[in-house]
C-alpha cells in the first residue's frame, strides 16, 4: 500500500511529491551544515499538506459538480436540451500490457445511460473511441450502452478543451445551447468554464463525488491528504494556462 500512495504521489510533477523526495535532502543538508530550518519547513509543510482537510479547503471553490444521486429526475428535462460526457479514462495492466476502459469512465457511461432512459434527451458521447491506444480495439458504444437511437459519439479530443470544443460543435449542429455534462468531480470546474465559453449553457455537472465534503477523517493525517493537494494544485495551474491561452 505505501508502495503504490508513494508511485501515485510522485507521478508527474506535484508540490506534495517534492516536498517528500526533498524531506531526507534536507535532513542530510541540516545535519551537515547546523541549518536545520528547511529541514522543520518541509516537515510542517508535508504535516499540513497529509492532513485531508487542508486539501479539501482548496478545493471548495472548484468543486462544483452536483452528484449523480442527488440529480432531480424530474426536473433534468426543463433545464437542458441534452445530455454530455466526457468518458476518457483507461487503465493499463502493466504485466500484460492490456488497457481497459477505467472504473469511473464505466461508470459514467451507465450512469448516463440510465439518465437517457428516463429523460428522452440526445447523449454526446466524447473520448470513447480511440482512447485506449494500440492495445485495445475498442468496440462501439453500442456494446456497452443501450442507447442506440439517442447516441452520437465523438472521438479524438485529447484533453478537456478539445473534448469542449467537439461537444459545443454538435450542440450547435443540433441547434440547442443547454447541456448536463457527466465528468469526473475534479474537472468539473473546468469543464463548465469551457463549455460556457463555446457559448453554451450548463446548469448541471454531474459527477460521481465531491472532494470537498468535510468528516472527521479529514483531521486526521494520511496521504489522502496529499492526493487532495496534488489535484488541487493540478487544477488550478490547468485554470490559469486556460485563462493565459484565452479558452476560458
Amino acid at each position: 500500500m505505501l508502495d503504490y500512495a508513494l508511485e501515485q504521489l510522485v507521478d508527474g510533477i506535484s508540490l506534495p511529491g517534492v516536498l517528500l523526495i526533498s524531506l531526507p535532502i534536507f535532513l542530510i543538508f541540516g545535519w551537515v551544515s547546523g541549518r536545520r530550518w528547511l529541514f522543520y519547513a518541509n516537515t510542517l509543510c508535508l504535516i499540513a499538506m497529509s492532513l485531508p482537510i487542508t486539501g479539501k479547503a482548496l478545493l471548495i471553490p472548484i468543486d462544483v459538480g452536483t452528484p449523480f444521486e442527488d440529480v432531480k429526475l424530474d426536473e433534468i428535462g426543463d433545464q437542458v436540451d441534452a445530455i454530455a460526457l466526457i468518458a476518457s479514462g483507461a487503465v493499463k495492466d502493466k504485466h500484460s500490457n492490456i488497457v481497459v476502459i477505467s472504473t469511473g469512465a464505466l461508470f459514467r457511461l451507465k450512469r448516463a445511460e440510465a439518465l437517457v432512459q428516463k429523460v428522452p434527451l440526445p447523449l454526446i458521447v466524447s473520448g470513447v473511441e480511440g482512447m485506449f491506444g494500440q492495445n485495445l480495439k475498442p468496440q462501439g458504444l453500442t456494446d456497452i450502452l443501450d442507447v442506440p437511437d439517442k447516441l452520437i459519439e465523438i472521438s479524438g479530443a485529447k484533453g478537456t478543451a478539445e473534448h469542449a470544443v467537439k461537444i459545443a460543435s454538435v450542440m450547435e449542429k443540433l441547434k440547442i445551447k443547454r447541456l448536463a455534462v457527466f465528468v469526473t468531480g475534479i474537472h468539473a470546474y473546468r469543464t463548465k468554464r469551457v463549455l460556457e465559453a463555446h457559448n453554451l449553457q450548463v446548469p448541471l455537472v454531474i459527477v460521481g463525488l465531491n472532494d470537498a465534503v468535510f468528516g472527521w477523517r479529514d483531521l486526521v493525517p494520511s496521504f489522502n491528504g496529499f492526493f487532495y493537494w496534488k489535484h488541487a494544485l493540478k487544477e488550478y495551474a490547468g485554470l490559469i494556462v486556460y485563462k493565459w491561452h484565452d479558452i476560458i
